[in-house]
């Protein structure tokens, strides 16, 4: 009978017990491997420093920077275990007194069960598990927690649970949620301040300080309280920490500055070590942007963007007849522009649908194109770049126009043409014939250019310093010529023009290639460091999260220009900013020694103006994406320029002034104005001229100035096969064949 009631009772015990065996069976192959648990690897933030290691910006899909064990504070900790897991340091991975309550909350709730999780089993679901709240999870998560205890050590674990959490905002783990909330790193922070943080475990999101201050106030009493109750503060800390009012940092609004120079860093990460390494493995990159710069140059570009675009804005309204087709005054369409254009684009626009743009009623020159200004900053003598503006709104567009579009430099490219001359021996007093000339297109003998000056008129004979200075087409489209195309087109690879392919026609003088701001900047840093171009950098080191240095920058120097060619071209291109185009540089009251170069393109759809100090190159350009012309008047000298000089009166206005050591290999002579040659005792009108060692005239002045005047000579006729400042025109035979005008001039300096 006994056995009888031993069978009765043992059989379903150990049916139940094989049950549960297989159960739990069945359950390890979906358990984290051994591997996994010896591999964890978080998500970390990559994190990009300025010039001066100051953290600016990060990447990430988990916002966490990795704390070790030995720099998380006690307290910290305490004040997480005084709520979570009081009993960390003795158990094995899970609370056997709790789970009797957290199974019959299970029974009476359904299938959802709470409560009973140590901290190893919040960290087993946070790595390896799911967050439902089901019966079968959490015996998952007992299991897993379990092998985890096998696997790490206690200061291991909590390490790992310190860092892994969840804590609101984006942030993961307590040293990322210690500086969103309150702007310091955790170590910093005040006990009442660490017990929000570890209050908002719970509920990350409610719990938010910066969100619910009142919510959070209550929270983080109620974990005082059981820090006192766990015996890690005393009663009067606590009742002093109570009082104190819950405080956080006001984070900025919006995307902050410098998106276009991050993406760039961005890109540049992810193209050459991937996305793991970007967004998950802790990289800190030291970069060469200075924020406070940067920050300067785009509050400066949406100012001026804004006067730029209101110009253009009231050019269309007079075109499109915005005023009589609205019935509102030009000025309140001007006002209200986006939103009456929007109606004009609805009204009429939609109704240009003809495949050819020619028979459309309102051509794309005449339409609204609203412009972009992109802006380059580099520091001469390292090549980094301190600032860059891409465009008016990263939000809106992401091309960064600053090394992304290809745009004709215009007349900011004939100091190459100029530097190519002056490096084979020339002079700036050497003088240039400015008169008219066709040149023959080789390709096609019946097509002939005829390039003009940007107003129109022809100075005859000048100087070269003039020419540049005045920014004549002319003489530059000449000195090519004379000095070999071919060379020009080496010398601009040289200064780094790279990413277009250049053709040996003369008008490459006049800039009708593509490049982008980058290059062209970083051309002119070519003149102020003598010679010498540095390969510009945005990035000085990159550091991985263990301190190991991935990546250092190596300066790339190249030598363009002989130090005594590229002062002759600084000493040129500084009377660019006292009397010629860009002469509002000197009348700002910009007091730094200063050369650059305007540029503008015949349609007007880009405007240059890229100028330099002893300390920092600059570009500036604007147009419109399409391109699209922007309009007469719309030049280097009016809407890139008055930029420029804002920008670099803010950069400079600390720094002491300093100009252009000339070097050895230049030489300055006295010469005849009359005759060019180096002038006698009986010669009176003079000047100065600039030489390189061994282009010195050899012939001196006797005096007699009147006698050997000279013809200038016809111009002769070259070949072209593209054009930039003028137009290929389709000549007649005759018209072909007509000689050039002659016209009798004397040499002048």
């Amino acid at each position: 009978m006994v056995f009888i009631w031993l069978g009765i009772f043992l059989v379903p015990c150990i049916a139940a017990f094989v049950a549960i065996y297989l159960y739990f069976a069945s359950l390890v192959p979906t358990l984290p491997s051994l591997q996994q648990l010896e591999d964890i690897d978080p998500k970390l933030v990559t994190t990009v420093y300025d010039k001066d290691s100051i953290p600016v910006h990060e990447f990430f899909v988990e916002r966490r920077v990795w704390t070790p064990i030995d720099s998380i504070p006690q307290m910290q900790m305490n004040a997480v275990m005084a709520t979570e897991d009081r009993d960390f340091y003795t158990h094995w991975g899970m609370n056997i007194v709790a789970i009797p309550k957290a199974v019959i909350q299970s029974v009476t709730r359904g299938d959802k069960i709470r409560g009973a999780s140590t901290l190893t089993q919040q960290l087993s679901k946070l790595l390896f598990l799911t967050p439902e709240r089901k019966l079968s999870r959490k015996i998952k998560e007992a299991m897993t927690s379990v092998r985890i205890e096998q696997t790490y050590t206690k200061r291991e674990i909590m390490e790992f649970y310190m860092n892994e959490v969840y804590l609101g905002g984006g942030n993961y783990g307590f040293q990322a949620a210690s500086d969103f909330y309150f702007g310091k790193p955790l170590d910093s922070i005040s006990i009442p301040q660490m017990a929000i943080l570890a209050g908002m475990l719970q509920r990350p999101e409610g719990y938010r300080p910066d969100r619910h201050p009142e919510t959070a106030l209550e929270r983080r009493n109620t974990v005082l309280y059981a820090m006192q109750n766990a015996g890690y503060i005393s009663k009067e800390d606590y009742k002093r920490y109570i009082e104190e009012p819950v405080e956080t940092v006001k984070h900025k609004v919006g995307n902050g500055s410098g998106l276009y120079y991050y993406e760039e860093i961005r890109k540049f990460m992810e193209n050459k070590y991937g996305q793991k390494s970007l967004y998950a493995d802790g990289v800190n990159i030291y970069s060469t942007i200075d924020p406070n710069i940067q920050a300067f140059a785009e509050e400066v570009e949406k100012k001026h963007i804004a006067r730029i675009r209101k110009r253009i804005q009231q050019r269309a309204v007079w075109k499109l007849g915005l005023s009589s087709k609205y019935n509102m005054p030009a000025d309140s369409v001007v006002a209200h522009f986006d939103s009456v254009y929007a109606l004009f684009k609805k009204d009429y626009l939609a109704k240009d649908t003809a495949s050819d743009p020619s028979k459309w009623r309102y051509p794309d020159s005449s339409r609204y194109h609203a412009p972009q200004m992109a802006m380059i900053l580099i520091e001469n003598g390292t090549g980094a770049i301190r600032a860059m503006v891409g465009g008016n709104s990263f939000a809106e567009s992401r091309w960064n126009r600053a090394v992304q579009s290809l745009r004709q430099p215009g007349s900011s490219f004939k100091p190459i043409v100029y530097a190519a001359a002056v490096e084979a021996g020339a002079s700036p007093c050497d003088s240039i014939n400015d008169q008219p000339v066709t040149i023959e297109d080789e390709g096609d003998p019946s097509k002939t250019w005829r390039p003009a000056n940007f107003e129109k008129e022809f100075e005859g004979m000048m100087t070269m310093r003039r020419a540049l200075y005045r920014s004549m087409n002319l003489p530059a489209v000449l000195t090519g010529i004379k000095y070999g195309l071919s060379n020009v087109v080496d010398y601009a690879r040289k200064f780094g023009i790279k990413k277009a392919p250049l053709q040996p026609v003369p008008s490459l003088a006049l800039g009708s290639i593509g490049s982008t701001l980058m290059e062209m900047t970083s051309a002119y840093t070519v003149f102020p460091n003598g010679g010498v171009r540095i390969e510009p950098y945005m990035i000085d080191s990159i550091v991985d999260k263990s301190g190991n240095v991935i990546e250092r920058h190596k300066s790339e120097e190249k030598t363009v220009l002989k130090p005594a060619s590229a002062y002759i071209m600084v000493d040129m291109l500084k009377d660019v900013n006292i009397h010629g185009t860009a002469a509002r540089v000197g009348a700002s009251g910009f007091r730094h020694p200063s050369g650059g170069k305007t540029g503008t393109t015949n349609n007007y759809a880009d405007a240059w103006y890229i100028g330099f100090t002893r300390y920092y190159t600059m570009g500036v350009w604007v147009g419109t994406d399409s391109p699209a012309p922007m309009g007469p008047g719309h030049t280097g000298s009016e809407d890139p320029l008055p930029a420029w000089i804002e920008v670099m009166k803010e950069l400079h206005k600390d720094l002491p002034i300093r100009g252009f050591s000339m070097p050895a290999g230049v030489i300055a002579k006295k010469v005849c104005n009359h005759t060019g040659k180096i002038a006698g005792e009986f010669c009176g009108a003079t000047s100065f001229c600039l030489y390189s060692a061994g282009h010195i005239p050899e012939e001196h002045c006797d005096g007699n100035h009147f006698s050997n005047k000279k013809d200038a000579g016809d111009a002769t006729i070259f070949s072209s096969k593209s054009t930039a400042e003028g137009s290929m025109t389709a000549k007649t035979k005759k018209e072909k064949n007509a000689p050039p005008p002659k016209k009798k001039t004397r040499q002048m300096f």
